[in-house]
């Protein structure tokens, strides 16, 4: 079973403009539709209640007065997949094991991002 690509809604919440505009990139590149890029934790959930994507990459250090963990934790339940990105392993595993589909240890090569999107998003179509 193959997943619809154009179908799929991605939020990207990555502090960095440069890293948010690779992830934007390589998403479109490979047929997905984007929202954002935000910055901050606040704008991730504004955009995530107006446009409610099927999954979300998640910064957990984000600009903004909660983190990426918070946001996550806030989507999961909506049913939104989430990728955690950190350079903080440890942190990320102990916060955010439960409420993350995958979690990438900064620094992420593209096709190890891809690779994550396709396999959550084919597991959801399957559980769908």
């Amino acid at each position: 079973m193959s997943i619809q690509p154009l179908a799929k809604r991605i939020l990207v919440c990555e502090d960095s403009d440069t890293i948010a505009r690779l992830w934007v990139a390589v998403l479109e590149q490979s047929g997905y539709k984007v929202v954002g890029p935000v910055s901050s934790a606040e704008k991730a959930l504004e955009e995530a209640y107006q446009h409610l994507p099927d999954l979300a990459i998640i910064d957990i250090g984000l600009n903004g007065t909660i983190d990426g963990i918070s946001v996550a934790a806030e989507l999961a339940p909506l049913g939104v997949s989430v990728i955690l990105l950190t350079g903080n392993y440890q942190r990320a595993a102990e916060e955010g094991r439960q409420i993350a589909a995958d979690i990438l240890i900064k620094p992420v090569l593209p096709s190890i991002m891809i690779k994550s999107v396709n396999s959550i998003l084919q597991q959801k179509v399957m559980v769908e």
